[in-house]
Parts: C-alpha cells; sequence; structure tokens
C-alpha cells in the first residue's frame, strides 16, 4: 500500500511526492539596498490602507521592478533573437549563455564567481566520468557539485554572499546532475558540448529563480516556437499574480493579522507570509521561462496548499518540477536499495544537502518527509478499515470504495485532515519569519529550536500521536 503514496500523481506529471521547499534566500535580491522586511513587519499593522499603499506597496513595487527589469527584459530579448528568427543552433546557445550571464552579473556581481565555479567542477565532473565510468555520470556529478557546495559554505565564502545565492546554485546543481543521470539511462544519447551546456545552465528564463527543466527541453530552444493565442495573456496574468503574491507577502500579512494576535495566529501569518513570497517566486519563473520562449507548464499550485487535502498534496504541488527532479533522480534509485521509508528520509536528506548546510531547512525537510509518510499511511489504514475515500490522494472514479468521496464521513474526515494540514503548515512555516538578522546567513540551530519550543513543539508531538495510532490499528 505505502507504494502509492509514492508514485500516484496528477495528470501533468509523472513524480511523486517528493518536492522541496524554496527557500528563502532563492527570492533575496542582492543589491546596494536590500528591503527592509523588519522595519514593515514592525509597523504595517498601525497603519490605515492609504498609508500601507503609501510606505509599503509603492516602495515593494519600485524595488522589485529595479531588481527584475534585466530578468524580464533579457529573457524577452533571447526569445526575440532566437525564436523569431532562426539563427544556427551553436548560436542560439551563445546567446543563450550571454543573455543569462548578463541577468546573473546585474543580480549577484562578483558572487557570479561561485555559480562558474560550481558550474565548472560539474561540467569537468560530467567529463571525467563520462570517461571513467559511463553508468555513473549522475552520482559523480551529484557528489563532486555537492562537495564544492561544502566547501565554499565552511571554508571559502563569506556567509551573508553565499547565502543570497544559494537558490541559483541549486538550479546549476539540479541541471547538471540531470545531465548525468539522463546520460546514464540514456534518455541523452551523447554528451552535450560545452556551449550546449552552457546555454542551458545559463539559460535566462531559469538561470535565477529557475524552475528546473531537463537538457532535452531546453534543445527545443533550437527549433521555431510554438505560438499560442494564449501566450501573452498568459504571460501578463502570471506577472500580476506573483506581484500580487509578493505585496500581500511583504506588506499586507502584517496588516491582515496585528501583532496583538496570539502565538498561533503570530505563527500563521509568518508562514502565510512565507508561502506567499514562494508563490511570488514560482509565477515569477513561470513569467521568465515563458518570456524566454520555453514550454513551461505550473511550478506551484496554491490552491492546493492553502486549501489542502494533505500534506502528501502540499509537497507535490509546492514546487512540480522540482519535485519531479528529486523523484526521478534521486527517490527512485533510492527506493530499489533501501526501502519506501528510507529512500523517503534518504530524499529529503539530499534535499536539504543541496540547500547547504543549513539546520533550519534541514529541521523543517526532514520533519516534513516524517509528516508525509506518517499521514499517508494512517490514511491509507483509515480507508481499508471504514472502506472510504480519505487515503492522502484523492481517489479515482472508479475507486472500490463503498463511502465515496461525497459521503458525510469521508467528507468530515479530509476536512479534519486538511485542518491539520494547516497547523502543521504554520508551525513549519514559522522558521522562515524575517524577524531576525539571521536571515542573511541562514538561521541558527538555536534560532530554530526557539521557534518550536514557543509552540511546544505541538506539531512533532501530535505526528507522534499519528504514528502511533498507525501501528495500533
Amino acid at each position: 500500500m505505502a507504494d502509492f503514496a509514492y508514485y500516484d500523481y496528477d495528470q501533468e506529471s509523472d513524480s511523486a511526492e517528493y518536492v522541496d521547499y524554496y527557500d528563502e534566500d532563492i527570492y533575496e535580491f542582492p543589491g546596494e539596498e536590500p528591503w527592509e522586511e523588519e522595519e514593515e513587519e514592525e509597523v504595517t499593522s498601525q497603519f490605515t490602507l492609504s498609508e500601507l499603499y503609501e510606505y509599503c506597496v509603492v516602495p515593494t513595487l519600485s524595488d522589485s521592478y529595479h531588481h527584475l527589469y534585466n530578468l524580464l527584459v533579457w529573457s524577452l530579448i533571447f526569445m526575440l533573437t532566437t525564436r523569431i528568427v532562426r539563427p544556427p543552433a551553436w548560436l542560439v546557445h551563445l546567446i543563450s549563455t550571454a543573455c543569462g550571464c548578463v541577468v546573473v552579473w546585474d543580480l549577484f556581481g562578483l558572487r557570479t564567481g561561485y555559480m562558474a565555479c560550481l558550474t565548472g567542477v560539474g561540467i569537468l565532473a560530467l567529463v571525467v566520468s563520462h570517461y571513467a565510468s559511463q553508468s555513473r555520470r549522475g552520482p559523480w556529478t551529484c557528489v563532486a557539485c555537492v562537495a564544492f557546495l561544502i566547501f565554499g559554505e565552511l571554508w571559502w565564502a563569506d556567509p551573508v554572499d553565499w547565502h543570497s545565492i544559494r537558490g541559483s546554485q541549486m538550479i546549476i546543481l539540479m541541471k547538471l546532475v540531470s545531465v548525468g543521470y539522463d546520460l546514464d539511462s540514456a534518455t541523452l544519447l551523447s554528451p552535450p558540448n560545452p556551449l550546449e551546456i552552457a546555454g542551458y545552465i545559463m539559460n535566462p528564463g531559469t538561470v535565477i529563480f529557475g524552475p528546473w527543466f531537463s537538457f532535452s527541453s531546453y534543445l527545443k530552444v533550437v527549433g521555431p516556437l510554438s505560438w499560442s493565442l494564449w501566450l501573452i495573456p498568459g504571460i501578463v496574468l502570471r506577472l500580476a499574480l506573483s506581484i500580487m503574491f509578493l505585496l500581500v507577502s511583504t506588506c499586507y500579512t502584517s496588516w491582515l493579522v496585528p501583532d496583538s494576535a496570539n502565538r498561533w495566529g503570530l505563527a500563521y501569518r509568518e508562514a502565510l507570509s512565507f508561502r506567499f513570497s514562494h508563490y511570488f517566486v514560482s509565477y515569477l519563473s513561470e513569467t521568465s521561462a515563458l518570456l524566454a520562449g520555453l514550454d513551461m507548464s505550473k511550478v506551484a499550485r496554491p490552491y492546493f496548499i492553502e486549501l489542502p487535502r494533505s500534506l502528501v498534496e502540499v509537497v507535490i504541488y509546492w514546487n512540480v518540477p522540482m519535485h519531479h527532479w528529486l523523484k526521478t533522480y534521486v527517490f527512485k534509485t533510492a527506493r530499489n536499495h533501501l526501502g519506501i521509508f528510507w529512500a523517503l528520509l534518504l530524499t529529503y536528506s539530499m534535499s536539504a544537502l543541496f540547500h547547504g548546510l543549513n539546520f533550519q531547512l534541514a529541521a523543517v525537510l526532514l520533519s516534513l518527509g516524517f509528516y508525509t509518510f506518517v499521514e499517508y499511511s494512517l490514511r491509507a489504514k483509515l480507508a481499508s478499515v471504514f472502506d472510504a475515500c480519505i487515503l492522502a490522494r484523492p481517489c479515482s472514479d472508479t475507486c472500490s470504495h463503498k463511502q465515496k468521496a461525497c459521503s458525510w464521513f469521508s467528507l468530515s474526515t479530509n476536512l479534519v485532515f486538511g485542518m491539520l494540514t494547516v497547523f502543521h503548515l504554520a508551525y513549519l512555516g514559522i522558521m522562515f519569519d524575517s524577524s531576525s538578522q539571521q536571515q542573511e546567513t541562514g538561521y541558527s540551530m538555536i534560532h530554530t529550536l526557539n521557534k518550536w519550543s514557543s509552540l511546544n513543539y505541538a506539531s512533532h508531538w501530535v505526528t507522534f500521536v499519528c504514528y502511533v495510532m498507525y501501528s495500533v490499528i
């Protein structure tokens, strides 16, 4: 029964429930005038709507324009110069590399050197492993890139600089590792040349915020653009939604839930702000990818996260492309050797390691891995005992359960688990508040444990009770 949780998936993707959080570093914009979120959160709850517009909305939009202008413009330039006219393939890859370098330099400046070194290490590992062992290119590339990240974090880079580029470096790592595994599985028949892989890694539409997409999908840029009547409205809509989520995260959550709320209300506010900032990144990444002429599906689905059926669905719809990457290149391999639970634990551990040596993220991701396993297992047993459609994922229309999804028992049970998911999200999301200057370098273990201690580790205790129930049923 446990296999179902990790292979049942929606119609738009073949992946399973292993998805990673986009942590806060992927949408922290470096620059001379960083956003002063701490000061805004302390005062916005006292503002009227007009004052909120003047002192928060306008500055946020101004800063966003300053940081994102080049990303969107150079993505569009890439599409206009490669998908409208048809230059040779080598020139397409060269333009992709050049446009991506301009975008990265504008946002990160000298910190671009760290990303260049990671790219060089990954390409070198691909080349060496190709000639040494043509069946281990993916694992060797992964090991080399992770070793570089650990070296950079512990001994080389300035913590603030390193923290600001973690997100982009994770996208680079995912691209390099996926090329290695695709070569191992013969999905790619021959290794890409240096110009092709440079164009893939540095593509302006995905180099900053992602999302990850496969090398095979990238090669479609050498072909004509598939025009659609909804392409331009789709881009405009995604950009508008991205800005809306940014404004809610930055300005309106503190106004909607004032500082006078109780500790769980404040925890929900912090988690809500973090989730909306993630939606901002997700829709912005869709916008930049579409502007670059890439065929990109939805990255996140807020509806399934804000009104969840289960934590299983939350981790699926949090970041669909990354979810697909983890399932394809990590979980499947681990499952064949370790079994479901240990493969799950390894998948979330690798996900945490890709983000860097960050106790905060590791604690959240490993907790989330255990939560989803317990929730799925418990609901699978309850569905069997009561013969009801109360699994972590919705049943198909042809399921054999006697009590269908529309029955009162199924509706009420699914509602209880949905409310429990909201509770878990508030508890886990409190880790990603912006109230501490530690966010510039990553939160410490003490900060993380203090946050959970203030809530009496309630979520972990509830999960433990659910595990006991699963064990005795």
